[in-house]
């Protein structure tokens, strides 16, 4: 984003960092609830606000950024552990199912986003293709904003059919979709996609709109021993590229033998896929969308460049550029309106149980203290009317839109925060999961339980792409075997004999 977005919000949160005095009850430590990585600077700049005019009592919560899908997690059950949830998605159609009453009002809707492919700005004179033209999919008459299948962001992120195994990411028309994102950069090579993990509403929502069942580089859960972590990474993509090194700018990333998934750091045998997820900040990053936005703006790879897929901040970074979508691009007024494809509105859900419900005995003293003052936030960002006052500066500082321009109550089917809520606005396309009894090494998809379709075996490693699948560069780690069977035309695109 531009630089406004790395300059405001320097107001201290050290206090909520502290351990407060509650009087006779001793001394109480902070907590921490978790939420969409997209919503950091909202969050706790809200914190900060609602701290300052005496609302919230300072020290009290603390934000962890670890995903929308976490948020979810944390409020979706009879016990939950939180109930304040930001996300930068509606929950899912599992868990609306089960918990129908958490379906969200229009005062959870506290502002909007919207997904984009966030490129460096290059000469414009030399890109020929400043628009996407993305073919809707017939079949979705009740959701006329979905891609149909196999358009160019599909392919690149989830391959033919948007299947996300080996063959369907290595098969020719997703080679073809790369060749035409490298033109919008003269003809140079794409290094790396960037995308979020598995947790995140933003990765849902390309999912949803862009008809994607599974990621070309497999699982992202984003946590390791506990810890978000880049290195939680399948690294399944079969087009493979040179590992990037961690330094002042990146955290480490994973870098593998393909296709035995061996993590390594050294050796000429060691690669990256096309497409990595990053699950924490990068040195200096506060949040992942300014993460995938930098690696975007400052990739110095020579004839290389990298193209990020994040929230709307990556592509209005400085140096950065965003493409239209079918002649529509991501500016206030067509993301207001809906008008703009992958347009999506900001959460802050409110739980139906309450914190430790499900506790022998029932909530503790700490958790209905812990509730209160979730709620307090709840309700600084969210109140009908006084809610948009104080949530919509802070939106438009850090670079988000609010609802609308005078933080009046939106209203008519024009503006996208008014518009019906729909059950649900992510996740309505299945993981794919082959069933039981298949058997096709090619085709074997993990389901996101970590298990394979019979629901006992775990999942194994991609298996290499077989004879007459496409592959790319020298087929190191793309096809079968490194000498009779070989991809051919070492230096482009084939398929392995």
């Amino acid at each position: 984003m531009k630089s406004t977005r790395r300059t405001i919000l320097k107001t201290t949160l050290a206090t909520s960092l502290a351990v407060v005095a509650t009087g006779s009850a001793g001394a109480m430590a902070s907590w921490t609830f978790v939420g969409s990585d997209t919503l950091t600077e909202v969050v706790k700049g809200s914190i900060t606000g609602c701290e300052g005019d005496g609302t919230c009592t300072a020290g009290l919560l603390i934000y962890n950024n670890t995903g929308s899908g976490a948020a979810e997690t944390g409020v979706a059950t009879a016990n939950p552990t939180q109930r304040i949830a930001p996300m930068s998605r509606n929950f899912t159609s599992s868990v609306l199912s089960s918990f129908p009453t958490l379906a969200p009002a229009q005062k959870n809707i506290v502002g909007l986003d919207a997904a984009v492919m966030a490129e460096k700005n290059v000469d414009a004179s030399i890109i020929p293709c400043p628009d996407l033209t993305i073919a809707l999919d017939p079949d979705q008459a009740t959701n006329p904003n979905h891609a149909a299948v196999n358009e160019m962001i599909g392919l690149l992120l989830g391959g033919k059919d948007g299947k996300g195994d080996t063959a369907s990411c290595s098969d020719p028309a997703r080679l073809a979709a790369i060749d035409t994102l490298s033109t919008c950069f003269g003809g140079a090579k794409i290094q790396h996609l960037y995308r979020r993990d598995d947790r995140s509403g933003t990765a849902d929502t390309f999912k949803e709109k862009m008809r994607i069942q599974r990621f070309c580089n497999g699982r992202a859960p984003g946590l390791v021993g506990g810890l978000d972590n880049n290195m939680a990474d399948d690294d399944s993509d079969p087009i493979r590229r040179p590992c990037v090194a961690a330094d002042a700018n990146h955290a480490q990333t994973v870098c593998t033998n393909y296709p035995a998934t061996t993590v390594c750091t050294t050796g000429a045998t060691c690669t990256q896929g096309l497409l990595i997820s990053l699950s924490q900040n990068d040195p200096g990053a506060s949040d992942i969308t300014l993460s995938i936005a930098r690696r975007t703006r400052l990739d110095t790879s020579g004839n290389n460049v990298v193209v990020g897929f994040a929230g709307r901040a990556a592509g209005l970074d400085s140096n950065n550029t965003m493409p239209t979508v079918n002649t529509i691009g991501a500016d206030d007024f067509n993301t207001r309106a809906d008008a703009y494809m992958l347009a999506r509105r900001l959460y802050v859900n409110w739980g139906i149980a309450h914190i430790g419900a499900g506790k022998t005995g029932g909530p503790t003293a700490d958790d209905t203290a812990r509730e209160a003052a979730e709620l307090k936030l709840f309700n600084w960002m969210t109140a009908p009317g006084v809610g948009r006052f104080n949530v919509d500066p802070v939106l438009a500082n850090v670079g988000f839109l609010p609802c609308t321009e005078d933080s009046s109550a939106p209203s008519g089917p024009g503006n996208l925060c008014s518009k019906q809520v729909p059950p649900p606005a992510a996740e309505t396309t299945p993981k794919q999961c082959i069933p039981p009894g298949a058997t096709s090494s090619t085709s074997i998809i993990c389901c996101a339980s970590g298990l394979v379709g019979d629901g006992t075996t775990a999942c194994g490693a991609f298996p290499c792409a077989h004879a007459g699948f496409a592959c790319a560069g020298t087929g190191v780690g793309n096809c079968c075997a490194a000498d009779a069977t070989h991809c051919t035309n070492a230096g482009g695109y084939s398929t392995c004999q």
